[in-house]
C-alpha cells in the first residue's frame, strides 16, 4: 500500500523543537526557553511573562513547504514578540522611553497605532515613542498610558529625545575617529530593536557628514540595520539597490527608501528621472 504522507518521527519533532528553542533563546535574551515535549511547544518565562508557544502548526507548514522553511521560521520568531510583551501591569518609566523607527505598514498591524505619539520621517518610515522592556522587547506607549504616568506629550517627547541620544552617545566619536570610510559605507547593526533610531540623533547625522565631507545617504532596510554612504562616493549610484536587496532579505523589514542628510535635515531621496532613451520601450510595447 502506498503511503500518502510521512508521519513525523519523535526524533524529528525533538530536533525541530530544539532548533526553535535555540532560535528564540538567541532572539529574546532575558527569557528562559524550555521545550515542552508532551505538548510539542516552547515555554518562555521572563519578567511579567509566562507563555507557551505551540510548534505543531509551524512544523506541519515546514513539512508541506520545505522550500519555505526558513521564511516560515523567521516569521514565527518575529510574531512571537507580540505574545512576549507584558499586556498589563507595566508601569511607564520615563527612563525607558525611546524613539522607535518602523515602516508605516508595521503600525497598520497595531490595534492602538492611532494612539501612539508619532513623528513621520519620510520614506514610509515613522518614529513613535516606545518603552524598552527586559528580554530584548519593546512596546509602543499610547498617549493615554503616558498621561496616566503623569507625562504630557511634550514631556514624553523630551524624555524620548534624551534617552535616544544617550543610547547612541558613543557613536558620533566612533564615526569621526574612523581611519577610513569603507568602500560600501557604514553598516550599523548593534541594536536589535532600536538601530533605526539613530536617524533622530542629530549628533550622529552631523558626525556622518563631518567625516564624509558632504551629504550622506541613509537606509533602514531592517529594524536592526542602518546603512550609510557618502553621497560623493562612486558607489552612491548603487546604494539604492543595496538597500532594496537588504530590505527584501530582511527578517524585520522597515523601508526600502533612501534618505539623504546634510547633518541637520533628513529628506527622502527621490528616484532619478528616467533617461529619455527609455521612452522607446513604451512605444515598442504599444
Amino acid at each position: 500500500m502506498r503511503q500518502t504522507g510521512r508521519v513525523p518521527e519523535p526524533a524529528d519533532r525533538q530536533a525541530f523543537a530544539e532548533r526553535m528553542r535555540l532560535q528564540l533563546e538567541s532572539r529574546y535574551r532575558g527569557f528562559q526557553v524550555a521545550v515542552d515535549g508532551a505538548a510539542f511547544a516552547l515555554r518562555l518565562v521572563g519578567a511579567g511573562v509566562d507563555v507557551t508557544l505551540p510548534l505543531g502548526p509551524l512544523h506541519q507548514a515546514c513539512e508541506r513547504e520545505p522550500a519555505r522553511s526558513a521564511s516560515l521560521i523567521a516569521d514565527y520568531v518575529r510574531r512571537a514578540e507580540r505574545q512576549l510583551t507584558p499586556r498589563s501591569g507595566t508601569e511607564v518609566s520615563p527612563s525607558r522611553l525611546l524613539w522607535c523607527v518602523r515602516g508605516a505598514s508595521y503600525l497598520e498591524t497595531l490595534s492602538r497605532a492611532t494612539e501612539l505619539v508619532t513623528l513621520p520621517l519620510g520614506g514610509a518610515m515613522v518614529a513613535f515613542i516606545a518603552a524598552a522592556l527586559p528580554g530584548s522587547l519593546m512596546r509602543g506607549v499610547p498617549a493615554a498610558d503616558l498621561a496616566a504616568a503623569g507625562l504630557t506629550e511634550a514631556a514624553a517627547r523630551a524624555h524620548a529625545d534624551t534617552n535616544t541620544r544617550a543610547r547612541f552617545a558613543s557613536l558620533p566619536e566612533r564615526i569621526r575617529g574612523a581611519e577610513r570610510i569603507p568602500a560600501d559605507g557604514w553598516r550599523l547593526s548593534s541594536d536589535t530593536l532600536f538601530q533605526g533610531s539613530v536617524l533622530l540623533v542629530g549628533e550622529v547625522l552631523a558626525a556622518f557628514v563631518e567625516r564624509s565631507g558632504g551629504e550622506v545617504l541613509l537606509g533602514v532596510p531592517d529594524r536592526s540595520e542602518v546603512l550609510a554612504l557618502p553621497a560623493g562616493l562612486p558607489g552612491a549610484e548603487r546604494f539604492r539597490m543595496r538597500v532594496v536587496r537588504a530590505w527584501r532579505e530582511s527578517m524585520n523589514p522597515v523601508s526600502r527608501a533612501v534618505l539623504v542628510t546634510d547633518g541637520t535635515s533628513l529628506l527622502e531621496l527621490r528616484r532619478p528621472p528616467r533617461r529619455p532613451g527609455f521612452e522607446l520601450l513604451g512605444w515598442l510595447r504599444g
